[in-house]
């Protein structure tokens, strides 16, 4: 009787999010909020303006009295994170990504969205 050692298997399937040009991206660890789950490559990191937490960008997200937005975006994952089980991550703030590989927590990836990407110089192809 033969012991097969494998106990399990495990693929984790990336994206690409930087645009392959010549202008390589600024990408920095930064401290994400517990308890958001796995969030994906290419995820659109947000600031809570109210707490100043750093959590998975919802455009959608605004104060009921005002109006205005209750997050900013100041960048993009680089790779896959667990939030449940770490939240150190690699974001990307300066350069180039792929329009295609991005997502917010709700709503669409529109022209808003672009612009407030844009205006932290994260541009998109």
């Amino acid at each position: 009787m033969g012991v097969n050692g494998k106990i399990g298997e495990i693929t984790v399937k990336e994206v690409q999010v930087v645009a392959d040009v010549e202008h390589k991206p600024v990408i920095v660890t930064k401290n994400l909020l517990t308890g958001q789950g796995v969030l994906e490559a290419g995820s659109i990191i947000g600031k809570d303006l109210s707490t100043g937490d750093l959590v998975f960008y919802d455009p959608t997200a605004v104060d009921s009295t005002t109006g205005n937005p209750t997050q900013e975006p100041i960048g993009v994952l680089a790779n896959l994170v667990d939030t449940d089980r770490q939240t150190l991550a690699n974001v990307i703030v300066h350069g180039v990504v792929l329009k295609n590989a991005l997502k917010v927590k709700a709503g669409t990836i529109d022209p808003t969205v672009l612009d407030a990407l844009e205006a932290k110089t994260i541009w998109t192809i």
